[in-house]
């Protein structure tokens, strides 16, 4: 048996991302369920296990196979520091092998941001630049720390890194009128939706439908999928074929459902243009147990399929407890970051800063997005101090605060 009803962890907190369009959600290996080879033993981390015949390679042996791909399609769990790693390791050693020859693709990126990238690539933008340019904590929201090394040997080494996710506009537009009916300027943007593919539709329903309340979110959510995925493979494509990407092979970094089981990027790629190419999962052998409580487990429909090429057993590792955060949940506005709440006992809490704040300046800076806010708190140690100024009933207030580590469990949104 190839496959049977499997049980997937899923983590709340990914389900909202997933209703945005982005399916980056956690699934931990339990033992081959999608092996048909199962090991005798539990896995062990940095094992690497390609799937169609069960053996563990070594990294040099894996890449030898992985090299011989013109599209090689890795599926991140997006908070794991791990699974960032594995994917660092891959475009560095096809680099190695390579140089010059090879680019990536990364769904944390709209189209509209790709000027910003080609900026940062050629070393032309500061990180800061570079976020504010790409609106990062307001497009993706992720810590950028998660993906800073990545990106800095991309510039390192002038590797192109394209972006695959559609416009906002172009989204939110789907998700309102659905897939036939967007009409305009943004109906010329809209990529071309080939046969839904039944496996993908079943195992979508399957992590995500028990967690939709009607029928009409679940076809929301699964119609911006396929807008997500139809555009990232129009961008891989698009790219390879151009004097710019010709000849070289493509890195495609995304969240684990838009590529396990070949439906998703890679299936819609082959569509438009049949190449080579792999799927390698960094999945996890454990989850630690402060994140248990935020698990549930959902039923997936038997799908023959394997769910990729290659496993590299890894363990769960975030960036929480590792750096200073403030303990406020931001929003951008135009010109200006305001406070949608604060965490009890946090840093901004005791310092004085209130929900319907507006940030003003932070150790003298002005603060005019999310990026000002985030970059300069990653850059306090425990016990320094920072003056920030918020506008409070018309009025500008100076407040000071000390930074502390926060208890893991009550991660705020900064």
């Amino acid at each position: 048996m190839i496959s049977g009803p499997g049980r997937v962890r899923i983590v709340l907190a990914f389900i909202l991302l997933a209703l945005a369009g982005c399916a980056g959600t956690r699934a931990v290996y339990k033992g081959g369920a999608d092996m048909p080879y199962p090991p005798k033993e539990p896995p062990k981390a940095e094992e690497i296990r390609h799937l169609p015949t069960g053996l563990a390679l070594s990294f040099d042996n894996a890449m030898d196979m992985i090299s011989a791909a013109r599209l090689v399609c890795i599926g991140e769990t997006h908070d794991n520091l791990h699974a960032h790693r594995v994917e660092l390791q891959i475009v560095r050693e096809l680099h190695r092998r390579y140089p010059g020859k090879v680019a990536v693709g990364m769904e944390m990126f709209r189209e509209p941001d790709q000027e910003a990238l080609d900026r940062w690539t050629k070393g032309e933008s500061t990180e800061i630049e570079f976020l504010k340019a790409t609106k990062w904590y307001e497009n993706w929201g992720s810590d950028f720390g998660y993906y800073r090394d990545i990106l800095r040997f991309a510039r390192d080494h002038r590797i192109d890194v394209i972006a695959l996710n559609p416009s906002r506009e172009l989204q939110q537009e789907v998700r309102k009128t659905g897939l036939d009916n967007v009409s305009g300027e943004l109906k010329a943007k809209l990529p071309a939706i080939g046969e839904i593919d039944p496996y993908q539709r079943e195992a979508m329903k399957g992590v995500y439908g028990g967690h939709l309340s009607t029928e009409g979110m679940f076809e929301s959510f699964f119609r911006v999928q396929l807008l997500w995925e139809e555009t990232m493979a129009v961008r891989v494509v698009d790219y390879l074929r151009s004097p710019r990407g010709e000849g070289k092979k493509m890195v495609t970094l995304t969240g684990g459902w838009h590529v396990r089981y070949g439906f998703g990027i890679p299936k819609k790629v082959l569509r438009r243009m049949p190449m080579p190419y792999a799927i390698l999962l960094p999945e996890e052998i454990s989850i630690p147990e402060e994140k248990k409580d935020q698990l549930m487990n959902v039923d997936l429909p038997e799908i023959p399929l394997l769910p990729a090429d290659f496993y590299w057993m890894v363990p769960y590792e975030d960036l929480e407890g590792k750096q200073m955060v403030l303990g406020v949940r931001l929003s951008g506005m135009d010109n200006g970051v305001l406070v949608e709440g604060v965490s009890e006992g946090s840093p901004a809490g005791k310092a004085g800063i209130l929900k319907g704040d507006r940030f003003i300046s932070f150790d003298g800076q002005v603060v005019s997005d999310m990026s000002d806010i985030f970059l300069r708190v990653r850059e306090k140690k425990d016990g320094d101090r920072a003056t920030v100024v918020v506008q409070r009933d018309g009025a500008e207030k100076p407040l000071q605060v000390e930074f502390f580590p926060m208890k893991k469990g009550k991660k705020p949104h900064e």
